[in-house]
């Protein structure tokens, strides 16, 4: 009878999959699919996925859409009604006179009706900031500093005796060395100028400014839509599905949190040895410490309740040096808004105040809670104005309001939210199931995925559903799914950019400590680097004895590395479970806990020992408890190794499961790297058959998976039981098996053919008379030397060589270094007085093209295909040629109902079409007498040079290995299609 398992290494952007029937000690299949990375990778940045930088790049290109058909409309709309003349040159004649002027003028004495709406045109144009304190809160130190400039702005209006802006900007215009444009303006001060200017010029103009046309004019001008997140976006309560989850803001979303984050608070109790609960007493104190304030600090709760420095919490991290507290009433009570009062005020009440600032889609505009806020809330006009730009906690909840108001009875008397056992919880007291004991619909293959908000695991998900989907319909439904989550894909942004930021910190710690082992005469490897750091956190000095450790003594064999606890009762191999100690000690405590080893028979030896280890670094918490643990059960730590009890894991495995198979695990993963190096697979895609794992190979991705398909609880046992030595393989051929399958594995990769990402480069060209030139404009600060030359307008290049002579630097042809910022700290100017800020290049391009019917001119982005041709040349022989297709000429075959791939040469119809090929395309390629499966990745139109990848290549793009380049007349290939389980056809073309 067969019992297969499903292996799955799902990263975030790649599949290794491997089917195992142990039973029959036989390797079914194994195979890798890798699909583009959904982020941007930004050198000394986290990943920001390339959604937010599209959505970010079309919010503006929608924004300056709405500006033009604003702009658009009221012309319209004051040539209808007379203020503008109709003939554009009319309108250009018009548009010469200074509206600052008007809009000064426009008070006190009669304009004509076309001044009127110059003016007014004028002002569509640079309209000022108006608040939108929802989305504002957001951006709230972007906003501030905004908000402080244009108070300083009012005043100086105040002061100048100046009725409107426009006035005070007439009588700025004639001081030569202030800039009117650039100011930060408030939209009010438009709006009451427009009522000024109106009022003054309509008993002059009574049968023209009509209160219609008023309205009309107004409402193009200031309108501005709101903004609110649409409820489609708001995901689904997990306890309560009809239920959208619940705004962060929210007071009983703050105490949920707060209450959730305090039970489950641990201490490890200096006085006691062991690790606790808080008292009763120590919570309650707690609850009422952190519900008045933003956030408090471990250390000042620690001084709060009455505990030792040396005491250590769970929760407490280097990264984690606080407990949040009810961050909205804490700001609320801000001495600037409610201030104390708002401790008295009724909790129904505080709650209404705090829906209509975070509710979205609220019935009441800024103008509205304004009133609301002096007249009920009971509050001041600076106050009221505060109140609208408070900066709330952003985002939502797992839970809705609903689900969150029946667990929080259960937490507040103390249940931590949720437990694996029978224990109580406020889950169950609520009346709720945890994730693994819903019920779960059963399918016969994979349906859509979760929409889960971490992009990475949401697009992985939709790889797993293709190559699940496609192993059911080969290889039937298998026993059971075991599946490793890298930890690269289980993060949010913010998780993501703390790896990053540890990964820096840990590697320069390891070159620091690299380059120290090899000052001393000893090769650095991993294992003396590991002894290093841990003798570093040590204070150089025995955990076990409080010896001093020399380096030589610690380079020269004299200690041992020992593990905390027993490898063989508790598999941990990490640093954390690992201390530097002389062999001796090490000896004495043979296979023991430290607390088996003298809690008992040395008490006092003990104690130092505790002593020492609370000295350890800041953020050991985890470590520093391993030396008061009574008892390691190793049942209980495979429990942990085999279920995975991260969010986004939590929400793999429910998604799988749905197949209804007999088990679903989602692992760790700590040993799939100790199986794979016991069982000799290593070095199977190694070519000297080295013991480390070749990442630059796409099939160790495969390798883990077989691995994670047969990791189980009796293979944990055993690895344990061995030492992590001599550990029997799966069966007696199974290394050999490995090889073969994975030498016979053709990985599969996601064909890029959508239309999709920028069709062309950012700046904007003009043409010039000459042909394949155009120019362009470019800011000062960012000229290098070599764009001098490029400056068109002779004067402005001559005064940019002589500054930059000034500062002893010589521009050239060929230099293509930046210019120091310092160069530019004076203000550059005209012979005139004007200022320059940027400047009008010229560049000769022959691939910038026309876009909105010829009115811009840009250089295309990358590109979407190529499409190959036999022709017959002018020397009568058989040719290839290529034809290459931009991204962006892709677009507009696509906007104009075209074929994207055309298969008749644009310049000889009667060339052969032989085939196309786009990003990651596969072909049988014959290179240096053999045929090789490769990947088509990139490709020059200028030189026709086309770039290959062997298909199992993994390593960085700069990497030159396993490229082919070939040119048309060069390239002996034949396209085939790779599906996701990696079986190769013919393709169509």
């Amino acid at each position: 009878m067969s019992d297969i398992t499903l292996g799955l290494d799902l990263g975030p952007n790649s599949i290794g999959w491997a089917l195992v029937d142990e039973s029959r000690e036989k390797l079914i299949a194994s195979g890798v699919r890798v699909f583009p990375e959904d982020v941007n990778h930004e050198p000394n940045e986290a990943d920001e996925t390339k959604t937010k930088h599209r959505r970010d790049k079309r919010l503006a290109r929608r924004q300056t859409t709405r500006r033009a058909s604003r702009k658009k409309h009221l012309k319209k709309l004051l040539c209808g009604a007379g203020l503008l003349p109709v003939k554009d040159t009319d309108l250009h004649a018009l548009l010469e006179n200074d509206p600052y002027d008007l809009r000064r003028k426009a008070l006190y004495e009669r304009l004509q009706p076309y001044q009127i709406g110059r003016l007014l045109y004028h002002m569509n144009q640079r309209r000022g900031f108006k608040s939108n304190s929802k989305a504002d809160r957001a951006r709230k130190k972007e906003t501030s500093k905004m908000l402080e400039e244009i108070s300083d702005l009012q005043e100086k209006i105040g002061s100048a005796g100046c009725r409107t802006l426009g006035e005070y900007l007439a009588a700025r215009r004639l001081d030569p060395h202030e800039r009117v444009r650039g100011k930060h303006t408030r939209r009010e001060m438009y709006e009451e100028e427009f009522d000024a200017i109106w009022n003054a010029q309509q008993k002059y103009h009574k049968g023209l400014l009509t209160p219609e046309l008023r309205q009309k004019i107004a409402g193009t001008i200031f309108f501005q839509r709101d903004m609110y997140w649409r409820t489609a976006t708001i995901g689904r309560c997990e306890l309560e599905p009809g239920q959208r989850r619940c705004p962060r803001a929210d007071r009983h979303a703050q105490r949920f949190r707060m209450l959730q984050e305090i039970n489950n608070l641990r201490l490890l109790d200096t006085s006691t040895g062991e690790e606790r609960r808080l008292t009763e007493a120590e919570r309650t104190e707690l609850i009422k410490y952190l519900s008045t304030q933003k956030t408090r600090t471990f250390k000042d709760i620690k001084k709060k309740l009455g505990l030792f420095d040396t005491c250590s919490f769970n929760l407490e991290r280097a990264e984690c040096s606080s407990l949040k507290g009810l961050e909205t009433d804490a700001m609320l009570a801000n001495k600037n808004i409610f201030g104390k009062d708002w401790w008295r005020l009724d909790d129904g009440l505080k709650d209404e105040i705090v829906a209509a600032l975070i509710d979205e889609k609220s019935e009441y505009d800024d103008e509205s809670l304004l009133e609301i806020a002096q007249q009920k809330w009971k509050l001041s006009l600076e106050a009221a104005e505060r109140l609208l730009d408070i900066n709330l906690p952003s985002g939502y909840m797992n839970f809705s309001r609903k689900a969150i108001d029946r667990l929080l009875p259960h937490l507040e008397n103390g249940l931590v939210l949720m437990s694996n056992d029978e224990t109580p919880s406020a889950l169950r007291e609520a009346g709720y199931l945890r994730p693994d004991q819903r019920a779960i619909k059963s399918y016969r293959f994979l349906p859509q995925p979760p929409d889960l908000p971490n992009p990475i695991v949401r697009q992985a998900l939709h790889e797993v559903r293709g190559v699940v989907n496609a192993i059911l319909r080969e290889y039937g439904k298998p026993d059971r799914i075991h599946i490793e989550l890298a930890r690269e894909a289980k993060g949010s942004f913010e998780d993501r950019r703390q790896i990053l930021i540890k990964n820096k910190e840990r590697e320069k710690k390891r070159d620091e400590a690299r380059k120290s082992i090899e000052e001393h005469g000893r090769k650095a490897t991993r294992d003396t680097i590991d002894s290093y750091l841990l003798w570093k956190e040590q204070k150089e000095t025995c955990i076990y004895s409080g010896k001093p450790i020399s380096i030589s003594q610690l380079l020269g064999g004299e200690v041992d590395v020992d593990h905390i606890l027993p490898y063989s009762r508790s598999l941990d191999n990490s640093l954390m479970n690992k201390v530097i100690c002389f062999r001796a000690a090490n000896a004495d405590k043979g296979d023991r806990t430290p607390y088996e080893w003298l809690a008992e028979s040395d008490p006092d030896a003990y104690e130092k020992m505790l002593q020492r280890s609370r000295n350890l670094p800041y953020g050991t918490y985890n470590k520093q408890r391993k030396f008061l643990q009574k008892n390691v059960e190793l049942d209980d730590f495979i429990n942990r190794q085999l279920t995975d009890t991260a969010y986004i894991s939590r929400e793999v495995v429910s998604y799988v499961k749905c197949l209804d198979v007999k088990d679903v695990l989602c692992t760790r993963g700590n040993h799939t790297a100790n199986l794979r190096r016991l069982w000799g697979l290593n070095c199977i895609l190694n070519p000297n058959w080295e013991d480390f794992k070749n990442r630059d190979d796409h099939r160790h991705h495969a390798v883990d998976a077989i691995v994670v398909a047969l990791t189980n609880r009796s293979r944990l046992q055993v690895l344990a039981r061995t030492h992590g030595h001599d550990m029997e393989p799966p069966w007696g051929s199974f290394r050999a098996d490995v090889e073969q399958a994975i030498n016979a594995i053709n990985v599969s990769h996601r064909v890029q053919r959508k239309i999709r990402g920028a069709l062309h480069k950012e700046t904007i060209y003009g043409p010039t008379n000459e042909n394949g030139k155009f120019t362009y404009r470019k800011e000062l600060e960012n000229l290098t030397l070599s764009m001098v030359d490029e400056i068109r307008d002779k004067t402005i290049r001559g005064l940019v060589i002589e500054r930059l002579k000034k500062h002893g630097i010589e521009p050239g042809r060929g230099s293509g270094s930046s210019i120091p910022a310092a160069v530019w700290k004076e203000p550059f100017l005209m012979p005139s007085g004007v200022p320059v800020k940027k400047v009008r290049l010229v560049k000769t391009d022959e691939t910038i093209q026309p876009i909105r019917n010829g009115t811009a001119y840009v250089k295309p982005g990358s590109l979407h295909h190529l499409c190959l041709f036999k022709q017959i040349n002018e020397k009568g022989k058989l040719v290839l040629d290529a034809v290459f297709i931009t991204t962006l000429e892709a677009a507009q075959r696509a906007k104009r109902g075209e074929p994207i791939i055309q298969k008749t040469h644009p310049q000889n119809p009667t060339a052969q079409f032989v085939m196309s090929l786009s990003m990651n395309e596969m072909l049988i390629l014959e290179h240096k007498g053999k045929e090789e499966l490769c990947r088509f990745i990139s490709a020059a139109s200028t030189s026709k040079q086309m770039w290959f990848r062997i298909h199992t290549f993994a390593g960085k793009s700069a990497d030159r290995r396993g490229q082919i380049s070939k040119k048309p007349n060069t390239l002996k290939a034949r396209k085939v299609t790779v599906d996701r389980l990696g079986r190769i056809r013919w393709a169509n073309d």
